[in-house]
């Protein structure tokens, strides 16, 4: 029986994590371990100054085990591997996001970094985030494709970025690799509101965007897919160690290229 270990930035109490939990429920034991409350754009971002509170949590869906932990996705990961459970669950799902992850939005998405550090303990783990609040997509074929990863791709070599339509049934084109978004796809600004003198404060808007890139997360989960790009998070690149080199600014590599 496989382990399956959830969690999301929205909160344990967030519609998205309940329906990934019921898909997920015959899979295997489900684990939960989810923020206290909002955690929407945190990034990778952990608690390191102040105790961390973890609570037993009576999640909806029966079969799981739950808790509900004061900190970031990261930290649930963290906390859920290392002190919560019995052992280490063979998947890693965080989401389904209350909006999508395309482009560089992966990263600030605190559900995109519970995936990834999954990613880092060498477990699976796929991000998943929809595109509105119409889960009838998730329900009919995110199982589906789960199931397939399950019986196919359970390594640990990248993680998967899933963003799912949120269109009815009729509308549901398929599965499709899509590249991530160019950045400024989604183009904001911040509105600014003078409070005093000395003292504004600024609110982040979104502009509309006249333009999707071909071929992209955005364009295929817009025309009805579910778009699948796989993400490496090893921040390292070898590429560039020769011209480090031959920059000057050190002498040598510290391991042999043939290595």
């Amino acid at each position: 029986m496989l382990k399956i270990l959830i969690t999301n930035d929205d909160g344990i109490f967030s519609e998205g994590i309940k329906v990934l939990a019921e898909i997920m429920e015959d899979f295997g034991q489900i684990y939960v371990a989810a923020p206290d409350r909002q955690r929407s754009a945190v990034s990778h971002g952990i608690t390191i100054h102040e105790p961390i509170m973890v609570e037993r949590y009576d999640f909806p869906v029966n079969s799981a085990v739950a808790w509900s932990i004061g900190s970031t996705p990261a930290d649930c990961i963290r906390i859920a591997l290392n002190n919560l459970l019995p052992d280490k669950p063979d998947l890693i799902l965080s989401g389904i996001n209350n909006g999508t992850n395309y482009g560089g939005d992966i990263l600030y998405s605190g559900t995109v970094a519970g995936a990834i550090e999954g990613f880092q303990y060498k477990i699976p783990s796929i991000a998943l985030s929809l595109d509105g609040s119409n889960f009838d997509v998730c329900r009919s074929h995110l199982g589906k494709f789960i199931d397939r990863y399950i019986h196919n791709l359970m390594e640990s070599r990248y993680v998967l970025n899933v963003n799912i339509p949120s269109c009815n049934q009729d509308d549901f084109k398929g599965i499709a690799y899509a590249r991530l978004s160019a950045p400024g796809q989604y183009p904001f600004y911040f509105k600014e509101k003078m409070l005093s003198y000395k003292t504004s404060s600024y609110e982040l808007c979104m502009k509309d965007s006249s333009s999707v890139e071909e071929n992209s997360d955005i364009d295929y989960v817009k025309q009805g897919y579910i778009s699948v790009t796989p993400i490496a998070p090893n921040y390292e690149n070898p590429e560039h160690v020769r011209h480090l080199i031959n920059t000057g600014i050190v002498e040598k590599p510290a391991f042999s290229e043939a290595e």
